[in-house]
């Protein structure tokens, strides 16, 4: 197989046509089409109708900060099996893993900014992608047990340590917008201040995001080829998400975590002649990436992208339920599911292209309705299906391929 283990080809490495390619082996279809999945929830997301306004659009709310948390956990997944699926690689083979990731990592950044320019109102996380796979170099040999544990202190422990870490250098309210990597942020502050809001302060802070990271990789690390393991992996997400969301209920509406968090908001709530409830519910999404550090009660709630403990443990218990439920869906109906696989596999262009079709059309528009979702996911699968068969490579996995063809070349054979 032109240099790849039997080790690899059993774990069902991707192949260079998607987000983190790595060599010409079988695909693993149902991962492909977990990434279409959460290419249409994000489209949900950003165009489909808005759950604030109530009735049949609150069937859109499940995909608020789930699809990007299942779009960080399949990055992870990537990672894990273009460095060797169920067998970590070592010697030559892993500093070439790692001369790619750091390629790609410059690269997403730089895209990351350039959507963030657009300014169409949406927040882009492909900078702070670009963070977490250097993040993520030092732990390519690890195992499922040590990248669980990893997940489990970034999801359960990191939260504190950036509340108390924020709290001195960058305290905030619930209204107060928080800064993002943006191009005047590159060009004109200090490569500290760079360095915080990538991995701290940021919209999508990377020290939070390693929790999607880490549990990707160890869903990666899996054979996924197992309907066995598939059925654990959606059982246990199922688990997984059920105990922290029952968690998050408990400490806020039975122990009083929401009370307590109201009882902040009393200054600010008056102020805007509301009641501290109505002034939740109001701003609630501004806590984006980084929650208020006015009460600990914070790190309670489980509102999408809170990057609270019980957010980030929930999400990735839906995104192991997702990603094991299309692996085996595809089992048995990868025929009809075909159009979405096509789709994931061109994730990054699809991510891309939709915040471009967004500047494009809905500069001075609401772009929120189930007519603009539909559009959007249709054109973006029919894209897919038709650029697959004709091309191959999504364009911007192409480019991200050729950019990151010289480690092989770089590194002696006899590393």
């Amino acid at each position: 197989m032109d240099g790849v283990t039997a080790a690899e080809a059993r774990a069902g490495v991707l192949d260079d046509r998607t987000l983190l390619p790595e060599r010409r082996t079988p695909r693993l279809s149902g991962v492909d089409v977990a990434r279409g999945v959460a290419v249409l929830g994000m489209y949900a997301v950003h165009v489909g109708p808005h759950p604030a306004h109530g009735g049949l659009n609150l069937a859109f709310l499940p995909f608020e900060g789930r699809s990007a948390a299942l779009f960080a956990v399949l990055a992870g997944v990537s990672i894990a099996l273009m460095s060797g699926g169920e067998v970590p690689k070592t010697g030559r083979p892993w500093a070439q893993v790692v001369l790619r990731l750091l390629t790609r990592a410059p690269l997403l950044i730089a895209l990351g900014l350039f959507l963030t320019n657009l300014h169409t109102g949406y927040l882009v996380i492909l900078a702070y992608y670009g963070a977490c796979f250097v993040l993520a170099i030092p732990f390519l040999r690890l195992g499922i047990p040590a990248l669980l544990a990893g997940a489990a202190f970034c999801a359960t422990v990191m939260p504190f340590l950036s509340f108390a870490i924020r709290s001195h250098i960058a305290p905030r309210d619930l209204v107060l917008w928080i800064p993002d990597a943006t191009v005047e942020t590159f060009s004109t502050a200090s490569f500290d201040y760079i360095l915080q809001v990538l991995l701290l302060t940021g919209t999508f802070p990377a020290l939070s995001l390693m929790a999607y990271i880490f549990a990707g990789m160890a869903i990666g690390r899996m054979n996924l080829r197992s309907d066995l393991v598939c059925r654990r992996l959606v059982a246990g997400g199922a688990i997984t998400a059920a105990i922290a969301y029952t968690s998050s209920w408990l400490a806020t509406d039975v122990l009083g975590g929401r009370e307590e968090i109201y009882r902040s908001l009393i200054p600010a709530a008056g102020a805007a002649g509301m009641s501290p409830a109505e002034f939740y519910d109001l701003n609630v999404n501004q806590s984006f990436g980084t929650p208020p550090t006015t009460t600990l009660a914070w790190e309670f709630v489980a509102n999408g992208h809170s990057y609270t403990p019980f957010d980030l443990v929930g999400c990735i218990g839906v995104a192991g339920v997702v990603i094991g439920g299309c692996l085996l869906l595809v089992r048995r109906y990868g025929r009809l599911l075909r159009p979405i696989a096509d789709l994931g596999s061109i994730a990054l262009t699809a991510y891309a292209g939709h915040f471009v079709a967004i500047w494009l059309l809905f500069r001075e528009k609401d772009a929120f309705s189930l007519t603009h979702w539909l559009w959007f996911g249709g054109v973006a699968v029919v894209f897919a299906v038709a650029w697959k068969k004709w091309v191959g490579r999504g364009p911007l996995e192409w480019v991200l391929h050729q950019a990151s063809r010289w480690p092989g070349k770089l590194i002696p054979r006899r590393f």
